[in-house]
C-alpha cells in the first residue's frame, strides 16, 4: 500500500475518532424547574403606526439544576438545547447569577452556557428568561424541550 493511500486511510481514520469526541452527552436535568410552573404567553403591545400584533412574549425563573457528577475533573462545554417542533419558533433570552453564562436562543439551535472544568457534581444557577415568539403562536399549551449536552474535551 502507498504512503499516500496510508496517510489518507490514516487521515479518514483520526476524523472519524474525532467525530466520536464531539459527540455530546445529554445531561440530567431534572431537578431545574421554571417559576411559574406554567407560563401564559403575552400579546407584545402595539406600536404606533403597526398594524398587527409582532408577537408573543413571556418572562420566567429557572431554577437550573444540571448533573455532572460522572464528568468531575474533565473539563468540557455545556450547551442549552431547544430542539425545533412543528410550531411557531421560539427565542429565549436569559441573564444569569453568574455561574453559567447568559445567552440567546432560537428553536433548532444550541448555546454555549459553560465552558472549563466541572469541579463539583452539579451545575446551578438562575436564570431570568424571556421567551418571544412570532404572531402565529397557536397553540394555548405548548412544552418547551430545553435540554443540556455536554461535549467533553
Amino acid at each position: 500500500m502507498s504512503l499516500r493511500k496510508r496517510l489518507a486511510i490514516a487521515a479518514v481514520g483520526g476524523l472519524m475518532a474525532a467525530s466520536a469526541w464531539a459527540n455530546p452527552h445529554r445531561l440530567d436535568d431534572s431537578l431545574s424547574h421554571t417559576v411559574p410552573p406554567n407560563v401564559q404567553m403575552q400579546w407584545l403591545p402595539l406600536t404606533p403606526g403597526q398594524s398587527f400584533a409582532g408577537g408573543m412574549e413571556a418572562w420566567l425563573r429557572v431554577n437550573i439544576r444540571i448533573d455532572t457528577r460522572n464528568w468531575v475533573g474533565r473539563s468540557g462545554r455545556v450547551y442549552m438545547v431547544l430542539p425545533r417542533d412543528q410550531a411557531s419558533n421560539v427565542e429565549a433570552v436569559w441573564t444569569t447569577q453568574g455561574r453559567l453564562q447568559p445567552g440567546r436562543l432560537v428553536s433548532g439551535e444550541r448555546t454555549l452556557v459553560f465552558a472549563g472544568q466541572i469541579s463539583s457534581p452539579t451545575l446551578e444557577d438562575q436564570f431570568q428568561v424571556r421567551l418571544r415568539s412570532n404572531p402565529d403562536w397557536q397553540s394555548n399549551t405548548r412544552r418547551l424541550n430545553f435540554h443540556f449536552e455536554l461535549d467533553v474535551d
